[in-house]
């Protein structure tokens, strides 16, 4: 086994961090913590895990998640949120591949557990991106959706990891107002124009996507609220698009 370095990034995750940190404190050589000024007690309880927290001011996800991995010295490099937490069957594969040298990052399936229960269609699942890689093979895009690129070959672990995320409609729409934010930004950036045509294609698209083809039916009234929820974080991007360029 060689050394696998769990990075974190945190503001005001109290509620989440102790879960998150207790599932990969025994597989991990260490932990590293990156808090852009948490005002709960997060940071309090990240040391209470031995974390080693560093303080970053917040400009972007991959920047942030790549500052953590700058500071890490394990081999392998463990991406996780704050929310989230290890399974079992995923903290066993992470040991087991770590010794391994037949790939040089994993792709890590992720179950979603959305306004109380876990999310099996509605476009939320299957959901796995590259979060397991050797240090030095891998970096973090920019952007809202920001992702690992690895330089060498992928593979893909079974075992996943649990992200427990909006707990109410109101955290959902507080996710809206802020992914829109940055998402209108870097459509300003690329050029790109605001039209009516975006303004509402993009959205029904989006609810006819996540609701029929993804069959976010069988998500029952939370596969509605979220098809529906998600087709108006389309168009209040193209609303923010349009503002910013006013």
């Amino acid at each position: 086994m060689n050394r696998i370095s769990t990075v974190v990034i945190t503001l005001n995750e109290g509620k989440n961090i102790r879960r998150c940190l207790d599932s990969v404190k025994d597989f991990s050589y260490e932990i590293v913590v990156v808090d852009s000024g948490s005002t709960d007690k997060t940071v309090e309880i990240a040391k209470s895990f031995g974390a080693k927290v560093y303080t970053r001011k917040f400009d972007d996800f991959g920047s942030q998640k790549e500052y953590g991995v700058g500071k890490a010295v394990g081999e392998w490099i463990f991406s996780l949120d704050a929310d989230e937490e290890v399974t079992d069957e995923l903290a066993q594969e992470l040991v087991v591949v770590s010794g391994d040298d037949d790939y040089d990052g994993y792709l890590v399936p992720r179950r979603n557990v959305i306004l109380g229960k876990e999310i099996k269609h509605t476009r939320w699942s299957p959901d796995e991106h590259v979060w397991f890689y050797r240090k030095g093979k891998g970096k973090w895009g920019k952007g809202v959706h920001a992702e690992v690129v690895v330089d060498g070959k992928v593979g893909k672990l079974k075992g996943a990891k649990m992200h427990y995320q909006h707990e109410t409609v109101a955290d959902f729409v507080d996710m809206i107002n802020s992914y829109t934010e940055g998402e209108a930004n870097e459509k300003v950036s690329r050029g790109e124009r605001f039209s009516y045509f975006k303004l509402f294609y993009y959205p029904l698209l989006s609810f006819f996507r996540r609701f029929f083809y993804k069959k976010g039916f069988l998500d029952g009234w939370r596969g509605f609220v979220l098809s529906y929820l998600m087709a108006i974080y389309r168009m209040t991007t193209w609303v923010k698009v349009w503002e910013k360029r006013a």
